[in-house]
């Protein structure tokens, strides 16, 4: 299960950055996402919209980790407002299927969904 300060993140209203790291032939591949952007399936999968992402993608068919940083100043970390955590996990596209219908229904400018199985989590501040 997922930490709930971390839930708390990505369903705050206030939209933060989450960055995305893959690894590729070129070394480390870095995008970008909004928090809000992000649904969290009730088996605690991260379901991320994906319009572009092609060297994301490219990278992760042939090493499917990924790590993601993902912080807020308004949830409240070890000493004070403000927490982050570094999730690391495992990825796959998804083109079609219900769980592409649901999120392309909320962001129709979709071309593929990024699934990642969260394989840790680890609050950072």
């Amino acid at each position: 299960m997922l930490n709930e300060k971390l839930l708390a993140i990505l369903s705050h209203p206030n939209d933060g950055a989450i960055s995305m790291v893959t690894t590729g032939d070129s070394g480390a591949h870095l995008v970008n996402t909004w928090n809000n952007y992000i649904e969290v399936t009730a088996d605690d999968k991260l379901l991320i919209p994906a319009s572009g992402y092609n060297k994301t993608e490219k990278n992760l068919t042939k090493h499917n980790a990924i790590t993601l940083s993902i912080a807020s100043r308004e949830i409240e970390g070890y000493r004070g407002k403000g927490t982050g955590f570094i999730v690391e996990g495992t990825t796959r596209f998804i083109k079609s299927g219900p769980d592409f219908d649901r999120v392309k229904e909320r962001f129709s400018w979709i071309r593929a969904v990024l699934e990642v199985t969260v394989t840790s989590a680890k609050q950072m501040l």
